[in-house]
């Protein structure tokens, strides 16, 4: 089955000035204590993926275009799927993304609202 991809009439995934940046670059090597010699570590993963947080401004059209791919494309969350990403180059590329964890929104301005989420980004 084909993954869904991020919807023509939301905005790319730049995220607020604000938001952006991660918590963790890379994800931790798994660690392996012994009981005689040094700890040994390893890849927990074998793609890598980079958390970004996200925060971005919606119109009350784009609000219910995104409430519905989250809901209806991304089965709330569980799914992955293919987006326009900001690289670290700042060029904009197209990746494997899913959602971790909850989506937080709130509406801080009269018919303007803000979503947050965790994007995990494969091969960021």
């Amino acid at each position: 089955m084909a993954l869904p991809s991020w919807p023509e009439g939301l905005p790319e995934l730049r995220g607020m000035a604000s938001s952006g940046g991660t918590r963790s670059l890379h994800p931790a090597p798994q660690e392996t204590q012994f009981d005689d010699g040094p700890t040994r570590c390893r890849r927990r993963q074998l793609f890598v993926t980079t958390p970004l947080s996200m925060s971005l401004r919606l119109t009350p059209e784009q609000f219910v275009i995104f409430k519905a791919f989250h809901l209806n494309d991304l089965n709330t969350g569980a799914r992955r799927f293919t987006a326009p990403v900001l690289l670290p180059d700042m060029s904009i590329g197209e990746r494997v993304c899913s959602i971790e964890g909850g989506v937080a929104w709130s509406a801080p301005q009269r018919s303007r609202y803000v979503v947050t989420f965790t994007l995990i980004v494969q091969d960021w």
